[in-house]
């Protein structure tokens, strides 16, 4: 499971990376991604100018809320059965 993490940390730092490039080339970004879903340069780059850009760690008040919606879809039928979010959470390698 140490390899899992690592290749996770892995993957989040190259996202970081490509997060950060997105962010300081905006204009870059929507040329490349305007063709795709068929909006003109402009749209796309107001549009990524709107955006939040970051990954972020967890937090417990996520992890919280997302008890919250388990536990309802628990109790809807939708699980099989109970789920604890903070169990499955990731947490960074250290």
């Amino acid at each position: 499971m140490e390899s899992d993490a690592k290749v996770v940390d892995l993957v989040l730092a190259q996202l970081s990376e490509v997060d950060d490039w997105a962010r300081s080339d905006i204009h870059a970004v929507a040329e490349q991604l305007a063709p795709a879903i068929g909006l003109p340069v402009p749209v796309v780059e107001v549009a990524l100018k709107r955006q939040a850009y970051g990954i972020k760690p967890i937090t417990d008040s996520v992890i919280a809320d997302q008890q919250k919606v388990a536990d309802t879809f628990f109790a809807l039928g939708l699980l099989p059965r109970q789920i604890k979010i903070f169990d499955a959470a990731r947490r960074p390698a250290t």
